[in-house]
């Protein structure tokens, strides 16, 4: 369940030089410099009923901070109650005077116009996302910081 770093290869990797593999059935994703291996660390992909997309991809956006989703999140009464904890703003109605709250999405790393991408979030050892690649909390400043937009994303199933 931990990160496994090799500090030569992750010294030497930067912005011009990463790539990143993920493999859905081992939920584990691959930063790369070239072939060679930078880190391994767990990640938590799309759900059955929500799958995370296979093929080749690119960073299309990167935000670090203050990304939340347009789509789930939580809904809450006017009187601030929590009403729906995993709430789709396309199907769940907000209450009047309430208010709909999408989920945080940090270190957000989107690789599809359609909602996509890569993004602190809670990680267990099973796919648990509505499609996007969740990242070991441990690990994604890291990631974060080696890539750029335009950067390769392989995902494997």
């Amino acid at each position: 369940y931990g990160v496994w770093e090799n500090q030569t290869v992750l010294a030497r990797t930067n912005a011009s030089n990463s790539s990143i593999r993920i493999d859905i059935s081992a939920q584990r994703a691959y930063l790369m410099n070239g072939t060679e291996l930078a880190m391994d660390y767990p990640v938590a992909t799309g759900t059955s009923k929500y799958p995370t997309p296979t093929g080749n991809f690119r960073v299309l956006e990167k935000i670090e901070s203050e990304k939340r989703s347009t789509t789930y999140g939580r809904i809450y009464g006017p009187d601030g109650d929590l009403v729906k904890s995993n709430a789709d703003s396309r199907k769940d109605p907000v209450p009047e005077g309430g208010e709909y709250v999408g989920a945080s999405m940090p270190y957000w790393m989107r690789i599809t116009w359609d909602g996509i991408g890569m993004h602190k979030g809670n990680v267990p050892r099973h796919p648990a996302s509505h499609g996007c690649i969740r990242t070991y909390y441990k690990a994604v400043p890291t990631v974060f910081t080696k890539v750029r937009v335009g950067t390769r994303v392989s995902i494997v199933h």
